[in-house]
């Protein structure tokens, strides 16, 4: 018989922005306190499912593919978006709307394009005890819903024409890719025991494959590619043999990034990356941090020539936050890596290598490397300021993310920014 803090735990786990099936590689103590704080902080007994690092991701077509052209941009009526768009350098000035939603309000932001047109997301659970998600796609102000079969679904990325990626949990606790286009259901090619996790505007697609099913002993992950989502998916070389991970982002030239580690239980995660035309991934090196070395680095997203992540430090002396954590981007193009004033938990970046989102005391915000900024909540908003950020477009104006009033009431949102 379950228990009410298992149903609970059960609930909850719609709020973490994880992917359709858990990855192998937890991240690391940072993340893991801060989700035990704020389960302490609201009296919650039951654990969280781990917060997971997926982001936008493509391919060049020298790694491999069937040959296919990608796929034709989406048609779509025209974005509703307020207009104009702001112009001019970004002030950090921005405004908090609440999503359109059909019935049911509660839902969450979960990734978006990189011009701030398209956002994807969830919806709360219908019933108890239930894991079976709706998915919502907006462009601008419409909004379409979607359904993916299974259970535990979850869109991750959407492109500029409007196709999305994503994955759920079908019978046997199997994951299985998706693709959504013009509100129709795609399945990937490809066995099953595969996520995606990104695509780009040429239409490639990102994620990784499981050697087991999710949560079995033995299982591995391995980063995986689909040309277009006609395409069979294949394997990305391999820093090593024993290495294993999940793609997390790709600018659109087609450098790959992924959080990778090489298999052994005590190697923490580390930045790889596929640059365009190479033989082979290039694992990068891990950032300098104030007092030295970073002994792990965790990435969350590539844009515009930006990786940008969380790097740590075995220290024994804890920073007030209690959380030994730096927000940090590397340029890809010369391998220089700068350290930003402030506090990133979790989030994604955009093509300037800003920040954005969960920046302190759960409450989103940006980090440009010159200023951080809080973002606000809607008028009228009753709830406090904790949520999280899931998009944000290259020019910072606008992000999508969700705030919550409690563990029940989660509200997806817009911001828009000058």
């Amino acid at each position: 018989m379950r228990t009410d803090d298992d149903h609970v735990a059960d609930r909850l786990r719609w709020l973490d922005d994880e992917p359709a099936g858990p990855p192998r590689i937890d991240l690391p103590g940072a993340i893991r306190e801060a989700r035990r704080r704020r389960r302490n902080r609201r009296a919650v007994a039951a654990g969280l499912a781990a917060l997971s690092v997926l982001a936008v991701a493509a391919l060049p077509a020298a790694l491999g593919g069937d040959g296919r052209a990608a796929p034709a941009p989406a048609s779509s009526p025209s974005p509703s978006m307020p207009e104009p768009r702001p112009t001019g350098p970004w002030q950090g000035v921005c405004e908090a709307e609440l999503l359109p939603v059909p019935g049911d309000p509660r839902a969450t932001v979960t990734g978006g394009d990189p011009d701030g047109r398209w956002l994807v997301g969830r919806r709360a659970p219908q019933g108890q005890g239930r894991m079976d998600f709706g998915l919502l796609i907006w462009d601008g102000d419409r909004v379409r819903e979607a359904k993916l079969p299974g259970s535990m679904q979850k869109l991750t990325d959407v492109n500029r024409a409007g196709l999305a990626v994503g994955s759920s949990m079908e019978a046997g606790n199997e994951l299985r890719a998706w693709a959504v286009r013009d509100g129709e259901v795609i399945g990937l090619p490809g066995e099953t025991r595969r996520a995606a996790t990104a695509v780009n505007d040429a239409g490639r697609i990102v994620g990784y494959r499981s050697l087991r099913a999710p949560w079995k002993p033995g299982d591995r992950q391995l980063p995986v590619v689909w040309d277009s989502y006609r395409s069979q998916p294949v394997d990305l070389p391999l820093p090593g043999p024993k290495w294993e991970g999940t793609a997390v982002g790709i600018d659109e030239d087609g450098t790959i990034l992924a959080a990778m580690s090489d298999g052994h239980p005590d190697k923490p995660l580390r930045a790889v990356v596929w640059r365009p035309g190479a033989a082979r991934p290039e694992v990068l090196p891990l950032p300098r941090l104030p007092g030295g070395k970073a002994d792990r680095f965790v990435p969350l997203s590539l844009a515009g020539g930006w990786v940008t992540g969380t790097a740590e430090r075995d220290t024994k002396v804890v920073s007030r936050n209690g959380i030994p954590s730096h927000p940090v981007r590397i340029d890809v193009r010369t391998g220089q890596a700068e350290v930003l004033e402030g506090v990133l938990w979790s989030g994604t970046g955009n093509g300037q290598g800003w920040l954005a989102g969960w920046v302190a005391d759960d409450v989103p915000g940006v980090l440009t490397g010159t200023r951080s900024v809080k973002l606000p909540v809607p008028d009228g908003w009753r709830g406090g300021r904790q949520g999280a950020v899931n998009s944000f477009s290259d020019d910072g104006r606008v992000l999508g993310g969700k705030l919550e009033r409690d563990d029940q009431d989660v509200r997806p949102v817009r911001w828009t920014c000058r």
